[in-house]
This record gives structure tokens, sequence and C-alpha cells, in this order.
């Protein structure tokens, strides 16, 4: 073990703040041959170092750092990244959905037990996950989000309402048809978690679309690699330029991990990168072939979830993985309202 690293690692409440958690100095402020004046191993079978004229203590005393077998073992057998090893994601289709769907109640979910921590391994498993009896307030979305954690504000707002209204700055706040897809993929730091509570929906049609994109990924990658590598290898733009904002982002269709997709039909650029190659005509066909594909393995009826939600509903998705969208509706047959919030990547992780 590097001695310096060692110093560097530890944590006793002088290195330590005991209340923040944070370090009480940086890893440049330890000298690289910091002396050891004794080292040895405790009665509770830990090691324990005595560096001597020590940097952090007064007037050049020693300091004494010790470090449990079970830590110093962890760096020569490391085990998978993070303490608590996750549950395996399943790829589903409509048939295994609606098999292995949960419908929470949102009492038992906002109580933060068993049940709230089932409906977090599902949001995990299977990226969708739904409520009932959510109360018929603007404000039930907010907690529902806050069991997870903060709300991540974009240009929409905090929350946000999806209705059917005049001259809409957002395909999704019209009565049409909308396609699969994932929000805000035009940001820098797109939502993880997307949540809508159903408040009206009298209306005919309007019934909600779900389909797993990393289902679709890893089929694709079982194919013809000549078909799966213009998904990870080009990217596309994707934009929206409206009320004073512009933004826009290039991703890859596939994330180069298998952990994400983006997939945004509606809101990719008109003018795409993909032709400004060499051979950009060829590339470009590669890849409007390669994506025809992939958005067979969603859109197709086998693949795809659909369900009409109902006042007091919530449902709550992986906008990195699962594509959504909702079938056109009558606005003269009745009413439609959803009403929409977001949680960070980075806030759900910490959960």
């Amino acid at each position: 073990l590097d001695r310096h690293w060692l110093r560097d690692a530890c944590t006793c409440e002088l290195c330590v703040d005991p209340d923040s958690g944070q370090k009480n100095y940086g890893t440049c402020d330890v000298p690289l041959e910091l002396p050891i004046q004794n080292c040895r191993k405790t009665a509770e079978g830990e090691l324990e170092v005595v560096w001597q004229n020590d940097f952090l203590s007064r007037q050049g005393e020693n300091h004494v750092s010790k470090y449990s077998a079970d830590w110093i073992q962890s760096f020569f057998f490391p085990a998978p990244y993070g303490s608590f090893k996750l549950p395996n994601r399943i790829f589903w289709d409509k048939a295994i959905f609606e098999k292995d769907r949960i419908t929470l109640d949102y009492n038992h979910w906002m109580a933060s037990g068993r049940d709230f921590v089932q409906g977090m391994l599902q949001l995990r498993t299977h990226g969708l996950l739904f409520l009932k009896n959510v109360p018929e307030s603007e404000e039930s979305v907010i907690h529902v989000a806050n069991q997870i954690g903060n709300l991540q504000e974009t240009l929409y707002g905090r929350t946000w309402n999806v209705r059917s209204k005049p001259q809409a700055e957002n395909v999704a706040y019209t009565n049409s048809f909308l396609g699969l897809h994932q929000d805000l993929l035009y940001t820098v730091d797109p939502p993880r978690i997307q949540i809508l509570h159903c408040l009206e929906n009298t209306c005919e049609g309007g019934e909600s679309l779900f389909s797993d994109g990393l289902r679709a990924a890893h089929l694709m990658k079982l194919g013809p690699a000549h078909f799966f590598k213009p998904l990870i290898h080009k990217v596309l733009r994707y934009e929206y330029k409206k009320h004073n904002h512009h933004y826009q982002q290039v991703r890859a269709v596939v994330h180069q991990n298998l952990e994400k997709v983006y997939w945004s039909p509606p809101f990719q650029a008109s003018d795409q990168n993909l032709l400004k190659t060499g051979q950009g005509s060829k590339h470009y066909r590669a890849w409007v072939e390669a994506a025809t594909k992939f958005r067979k393995l969603l859109e197709d009826d086998p693949w795809m979830y659909e369900y009409k939600m109902k006042p007091g509903e919530c449902v709550l998705f992986d906008n990195l993985r699962i594509l959504h969208g909702r079938k056109q509706f009558d606005t003269s047959s009745g009413r439609r309202w959803l009403k929409g919030a977001y949680v960070a990547h980075d806030v759900y992780s910490s959960k």
C-alpha cells in the first residue's frame, strides 16, 4: 500500500469532519515522503499506522490512523461498484409487463416503507411503475416526486401541464398523436425519472404508450453488426428553439455501455450532421436502415404497452430507458389533463 495513498485515506475526526463528512485537507497537502514511526496490527484486527511529524497535527506531532481489515481487503479483492448490488434489469415486451406490472397505493408510496422499496425496485428492473388513489390536486405530483428527492426544474418549470392548447410550444400540448420519444434530449442533463399524474381523462382516445428502449437496443446488438454500429457511432442533433429558448445536443441512439438509449424523433433537428463526411450519403442511409429496424422493435404491437390512465393514477418511468407517447384524442368528447414533474439522475441514483 502506498504510504501517501494510505495517509490520504485516513477517516479520523481530525481528517474528516464528523458533522459534514468532508475532508479537512486536500490530497496535495499530504507530503509524498511522510515518515512512518510505527505500524502494527491491533487486537481488533485493524492496521494501525503512526505517522511521524504529521503535516496535519499541531507542532509536528505524530498522527495515528486506523484501517479495518475489511476495508484493506476491498482494494485487493474489489467488489462490483457500490456496496449494494442493484437487481438486474428485466427487458420486457407487452406480455411480460402485463404479467409483472405492479400498481402501488399512493399512501403506501408516501409511507416510505416496504411498498416504496418495492416500487423503487420496479423502477430499476422494469423502468415503469404505476400508482393509484393519488389525491386530485395539482400538488400531488410534487409529493410523489419528493419521495425520491428534489424536483428537476426545466424550461417548462418545476411542474407542467399536459393538455391541449392552441399554438402549443410543444407537440405534447396538442391533441395529436405523439409517437414514442424521450423528453429533453436537447439538454445537457435530460431528466432521469418522469412522473405524470392523471387529473382528467374523459375524452375518447389519449391512451398512453410505453416501450422498453433497452430491450430494443439489446436485440439490435444481437443482430447483424452493420445494423447495430450506426446506432452507437453516429450522432443525431436534437434541438428546441422557441420563445427565446435555444437548446441543442448531439447523441447517438444507443449509449456505448447499453445503459441508456436516446430516441426522440419529434425533437430531431431538421438538418443532421450525418452527411458531413466523405461518404456522407452511404453513412446516412446505413443509419436510416438501422434506425428503421430499431423503431420497429419499439413500435410493433408485441413490444409496446398501451394503457389509458384514469384520474387518480400516476405513472413513473425511466426517461433514459422507457419511451413514451400517446394516441390522438378528441377534445370535443371530454377533457384530458396530466400534471408532470421530473427527477434528475443524481437525485434518483442517491435513493
